[in-house]
């Protein structure tokens, strides 16, 4: 059995233990490089995540304002399919969904994504 000073210090201990960073070898994640080719391109996405799994990257294009109300929104997501494929080699792109506002006047799209698998190649320009 533990006093409550050791109960205390243990926990704190563990928490200690669970809060650490997982060791990286200064190499970024799948995701982040994708964003940064992406943004070297011209091409402005919010987000990129890749499934472990699958190796499919979701990348994800948002409205600049989405809390107003008359903003256009963004371009479809079969355009920023377009865009990706034409500035990359070695791209398949799965699926583009959009997230339409259809409670809006003019029914923005607030939310693109893209689905696609492969190791992106710029094309040289």
């Amino acid at each position: 059995m533990y006093t409550i000073e050791q109960a205390f210090y243990r926990r704190q201990s563990i928490m200690k233990h669970e809060q650490q960073p997982f060791p990286r070898n200064g190499e970024r994640k799948h995701g982040k490089r994708l964003l940064a080719q992406l943004e070297a391109q011209g091409i402005r996405a919010g987000s990129v995540i890749r499934n472990r799994r699958t190796g499919v990257y979701a990348v994800e294009f948002d409205a600049p304002n989405v809390t107003d109300t008359t903003s256009p929104g963004t371009d479809p997501a079969a355009l920023w399919a377009k865009r990706i494929q034409d500035r990359f080699d070695g791209v398949e792109i799965v699926e583009a969904i959009d997230n339409v506002a259809e409670w809006r006047p003019h029914r923005p799209i607030l939310f693109a994504t893209v689905y696609l698998r492969g190791e992106p190649i710029p094309k040289a320009s």
